[in-house]
């Protein structure tokens, strides 16, 4: 549609803690997601109390599947 900007598409990723699921506390005050950009992702974190980050994943054909490594 003209006028309106393309979807910036955020997709929620899983956060666990020491090869387990994230408690319920966690993941209400924490939340980590990534959107797909050229050549990489774009990785954004929300915290409790304002606390935020945003990095660059370079992964150029996107194979992360938003995992870690064991």
């Amino acid at each position: 549609m003209k006028g309106r900007l393309p979807l910036f598409n955020l997709e929620k990723l899983e956060l666990g803690f020491e090869g387990k699921p994230a408690g319920l506390f966690a993941k209400a005050t924490a939340a980590v997601y990534r959107a797909k950009v050229v050549g990489g992702w774009l990785v954004v974190s929300a915290g409790a109390e304002g606390v935020s980050g945003v990095t660059f994943y370079p992964d150029p054909k996107h194979e992360w599947n938003g995992g870690t490594l064991a």
